[in-house]
């Protein structure tokens, strides 16, 4: 939200003595600083990156540094956001002689994923008819039209589409920016003429692997593969900025210059483990190596679960809920049934009546840091969005700018405390399930042994190969299960 002007703070009271007039004049002016400094905290780093909002800042700062209280109260309002900060995490340094700055209190987040800035420039991959690749880096932003323009010289009659895996095409137009980090999973780009778009094929990556990684899998323990999925889900949440949301409800066409590339990654992430499950399941052709791998995949659920990491918990749950997976009844029925009532409960969790109750009970429980189920966020969003009038009466309809509000900030609840990695002592998950020794020898072996160091685990998690084609995952799930 840019500042289109300087801001100014005149006021004035028309009754009243002097003192009573410079009273009032000095509190309206704490109040509008006080103002610009929560904005300045609210949109961090974001700011920086706005040519106007960065002149209007410098500008106010100077218009604050003439007058001592006012500045006074501003570095004290700074130094008591840092104060909340060294009680919550536990370092850095405070010093009432440190100068004064917009951005002191903004940081990037810690881990080693950053976050996506409009400027940044990304590795487009764009495919010809023929299946061969250009690529070529452009700012995350450009539009199509740059692109193409990039690409091909103008005046012909090239146009940029997206396919997925099942063969779906849809042409971009030409206005349309970020259209790289808003791929799909398993989306790819195509430059080709109008007459060349029904001749596109899927490539072969996009088709998913044709082998899964059971063997890979069974070497490493559930908790260790659980705690990667959190520690990754960490860093791409926190990368997101909460204004994300609003930019994605809204459409981000509306806020010149503005991504959502952040956003939809982490959306992205969230199919990608739910797809991660099923096809695992569905390319593991051996009865008795799928149903330890299934009872794997359920404790993993539980040990996400017992890590408040509910949107890859319930990207677990709906993996193991997917057509392809629940009519595999032969596979089930190995399930012990200790194992198979904790997929229940876990399931009623997944109940959507009553406007998702459960969940929202189970969450209400919940203290920060989490990670919350993140499609249901966006879907709470969109209906506010499109149940509400922008205006009512000609004036600003601010009840919904509160509901929309009261939900991004769900967002910043879950993030007010630092996240811990969890320690390897014994959580609740580890005492509900216990691994089949055929499992715990196998991951004492010399080959066993490499599988199961965390970056190996990181870099595995992180590289996950699904297959998203709904239909080819069934006909999987036929030829493995009659």
């Amino acid at each position: 939200m840019p500042l289109n002007r300087h801001c100014t703070y005149e006021a004035e009271l028309s009754e009243g003595t002097d003192q009573e007039k410079a009273s009032y004049i000095l509190s309206t002016k704490q109040k509008v600083v006080k103002l610009i400094g929560q904005w300045v905290a609210l949109y961090g780093l974001l700011l920086k990156e706005d040519p106007i909002a960065l002149d209007s800042l410098e500008r106010l700062k100077k218009e604050v540094a003439g007058d001592f209280r006012l500045s006074s109260m501003l570095k004290e309002q700074f130094r008591e956001r840092r104060r909340t900060k060294v009680l919550e995490n536990g370092y850095q340094s405070l010093s009432r002689n440190q100068q004064f700055d917009w951005f002191s209190n903004c940081e990037e987040p810690v881990g080693r994923l950053q976050p996506i800035r409009a400027q940044d420039k990304v590795l487009y991959e764009i495919y010809r008819p023929d299946n061969k690749p250009l690529t070529l880096m452009l700012p995350v932003n450009t539009s199509v039209q740059d692109v193409l323009s990039a690409i091909v010289k103008p005046g012909t009659d090239h146009i940029l589409v997206k396919m997925n895996s099942t063969g779906e095409r849809a042409q971009l137009k030409l206005d349309a920016t970020a259209v790289y980090t808003a791929l799909g999973l398993n989306e790819r780009l195509f430059i080709c003429t109008s007459s060349q778009v029904e001749q596109l094929m899927p490539l072969t990556e996009q088709q998913g692997p044709e082998r899964g990684t059971t063997d890979i899998l069974e070497q490493m323990c559930s908790k260790d593969i659980a705690n990667e999925l959190t520690n990754y889900d960490w860093e791409l949440f926190t990368a997101m900025h909460e204004v994300e949301l609003v930019y994605y409800i809204f459409g981000r066409q509306k806020f010149p210059g503005a991504i959502t590339a952040n956003l939809e990654r982490f959306v992205r992430r969230f199919n990608e483990v739910q797809y991660w499950v099923v096809t695992e399941l569905c390319l593991c052709e051996d009865l008795v190596k799928r149903a330890i791998l299934l009872k794997k995949f359920i404790k993993i659920a539980a040990v996400l679960k017992d890590q408040k990491n509910l949107n890859s918990f319930f990207a677990v749950m709906f993996g193991l809920s997917n057509s392809a997976v629940h009519r595999l009844y032969k596979t089930w029925e190995r399930i012990p049934s200790k194992t198979k009532r904790i997929y229940c409960a876990y399931e009623r969790l997944m109940d959507p009546s009553r406007n998702h109750r459960a969940y929202r009970l189970a969450v209400a429980k919940l203290s920060p840091p989490y990670i919350p189920f993140m499609p249901l966020l966006l879907k709470d969003m969109t209906f506010i969005n499109e149940g509400n009038p922008n205006y009512v009466d000609k004036l600003v309809n601010f009840e919904k700018v509160r509901m929309i509000a009261k939900t991004v900030n769900i967002v910043r609840g879950c993030r007010s405390q630092p996240y811990v990695p969890s320690s390897p002592q014994r959580g609740l998950a580890d005492r509900m399930f216990l691994e089949a020794p055929a499992t715990r020898i196998s991951t004492c072996s010399e080959y066993a042994l490499p599988l199961r160091s965390p970056s190996n685990i990181r870099h595995y998690i992180q590289n996950l190969k699904v297959i998203d084609n709904q239909r080819k995952l069934t006909q999987l799930s036929r030829t493995i299960e009659c």
